[in-house]
Order: structure tokens, then C-alpha cells, then sequence
């Protein structure tokens, strides 16, 4: 895939999220319920991504080793 058929596809799903979100206050109330699930879950992954590349990439805390206890 090129970098503008990637581009057109994004904006594609950009416009069709638009338009769900426009249709909204119309919307069943089953309809309202799962499009907030997906939003949760989406942005429940994307936190989750940022706090593990936080945590595991900048974090300039010390890591303490567990060693066997050497036998008396």
C-alpha cells in the first residue's frame, strides 16, 4: 500500500466516524450502547499502549534483582 492510498483510507473512516457521530442523537438506544463500547475499548487499548511504552521505555527507575538465598 502507498502512503496516499493509506491517507485516503484514513480519511475515509474519519468521514464515516463523522457521520456516525452526526446520526447519533438519533439513534436506538442499542446503537448508542455499543458505539460507547467501542469507544471505550479503543481507548482503553491506546491507554494501555501508552502506560506499557512509559513504563517500560522511559522510566529511569531502579530494577532490583532477586538473587537465591545462598544456603548458611
Amino acid at each position: 500500500m502507498s502512503s496516499q492510498d493509506v491517507k485516503a483510507e484514513i480519511q475515509d473512516m474519519g468521514q464515516k466516524l463523522l457521520m456516525k457521530l452526526q446520526q447519533l442523537p438519533q439513534a436506538d438506544t442499542l446503537e448508542i450502547v455499543s458505539f460507547t463500547i467501542v469507544i471505550i475499548f479503543i481507548a482503553v487499548v491506546l491507554l494501555m499502549a501508552i502506560l506499557g511504552c512509559s513504563f517500560c521505555c522511559c522510566a529511569k527507575h531502579r530494577v532490583t534483582r532477586v538473587q537465591p538465598k545462598t544456603e548458611l
